[in-house]
């Protein structure tokens, strides 16, 4: 018993963080960053139209 309390007295879990946190971030930045993409794409067209019937 006592060699497990040595083993894990060196073990501090950190939550939040993991294999999963660089997906998570993806995720994130990606429903953040599409649709501004497509904002900015669906102006940028617009834009052109305007741009070639004026």
């Amino acid at each position: 018993m006592k060699q497990d309390d040595e083993a894990h007295r060196y073990y501090y879990p950190v939550e939040g963080r993991g294999d999963g946190a660089i997906g998570g971030a993806a995720a994130f930045i990606a429903i953040i960053l599409v649709p501004a993409g497509l904002y900015v794409a669906w102006h940028t067209v617009v834009s052109w139209i305007s741009a070639l019937f004026s």
